[in-house]
């Protein structure tokens, strides 16, 4: 019996021992769990617009693999509703990181409210993969609201200037208070001022027109850190054509036009339902039509502006 006994001892001591070295074993054979790599495109933006005219769309991609692991591939597809999806490109890596500029030089039609998708795809050497997308919204040209823009001695409306940028934004003039165009200089394209005086009366003036010393805006324009440069030219849309003007035949309206040629600094006498073209310093073309003009120095400007994107 105590043999017995003995033996069934170092039998349960053997036993402990393998099951403590077994577990061991188990611990240390733990495969490590790799992260699927990081993907960055166009700086996290996942939306835009342009305009009708694209022929080329810029794809940055930084990613990145977990550590000790390298990238082994890269895809990028376009999707247009209606049309084949495309490969833009795809590309063997065999690198940690990318950081790379992708070009897109569109070989198809796009039409106005077209949605283009793009759809990127790292992949690393575990089988990790990680997807991305973001769209382009085909949209050729903006039309704001009515826009009022007070004259000078105008106390009710005392927006003198306004742009296109952040919805067709108004601004004041001098040193103090609210939506102050000193302050938002960069942002202005155009300048209104009522003038009595000689053949003037309505007009509409590029942020840079040399306004005569003591005259006009001469002395608030002074202040302004910058000074866009907006040229303007009488044409022969009517209202009623400005009015029907949407995406592709905007756009085919404003090739119609010579903006090379008769463009001026300041128009003036503006009258109703006139329909001017204009170019702003950036080259971005437009329509704006007179609605009504001021009656006097007190009186205030209503306009209506069409312009690409």
């Amino acid at each position: 019996m105590k043999k017995l006994f003995k033996s069934m001892f170092v039998l349960a001591a053997l036993s402990t021992t393998m099951f403590v070295t077994s577990c061991g074993d188990k611990v240390d054979d733990i495969p490590k769990e790799f992260a699927a790599p990081t993907l960055t495109v166009n700086d996290g933006v996942k939306a835009s617009s342009a305009s009708l005219g694209l022929d080329t769309v810029m794809i940055k991609v930084v990613a990145s693999a977990d550590t000790d692991v390298k990238l082994t591939k890269i895809s990028i597809t376009r999707a247009i509703v209606g049309q084949s999806t495309a490969i833009v490109a795809e590309e063997n890596l065999t690198a940690k990181d990318l950081i790379k500029t992708y070009v897109d030089a569109l070989d198809v039609v796009i039409d106005e409210g077209d949605v283009i998708t793009y759809t990127v795809k790292v992949e690393d050497g575990k089988g990790k993969s990680t997807l991305t997308s973001f769209t382009v919204t085909i949209n050729s040209m903006v039309t704001s609201g009515q826009i009022l823009i007070g004259a000078p001695s105008n106390t009710t409306n005392e927006y003198r200037f306004f742009g296109i940028a952040d919805g067709f934004r108004r601004y004041r003039a001098g040193a103090t208070g609210a939506d102050l165009a000193k302050d938002n200089s960069s942002k202005i394209d155009f300048i209104y001022f009522y003038n009595s005086a000689g053949n003037v009366l309505n007009a509409l003036y590029s942020p840079d027109y040399n306004f005569t010393a003591g005259t006009g805006w001469a002395t608030e324009v002074a202040s302004w850190p910058t000074k866009n440069r907006t040229e303007y030219k009488l044409t022969g849309i009517n209202a009623s054509e400005f009015d029907a003007l949407v995406g592709g035949t905007f756009m085919t309206e404003l090739q119609t036009i010579d903006f090379e040629v008769g463009m001026l600094d300041r128009i003036a006498v503006l009258s109703v339902n006139q329909v001017y073209a204009f170019k702003k310093s950036d080259g971005k073309r437009g329509l704006i039509k007179i609605g009504s003009p001021a009656a006097g120095a007190t009186g205030q400007i209503l306009l209506i502006v069409k312009v690409e994107l």
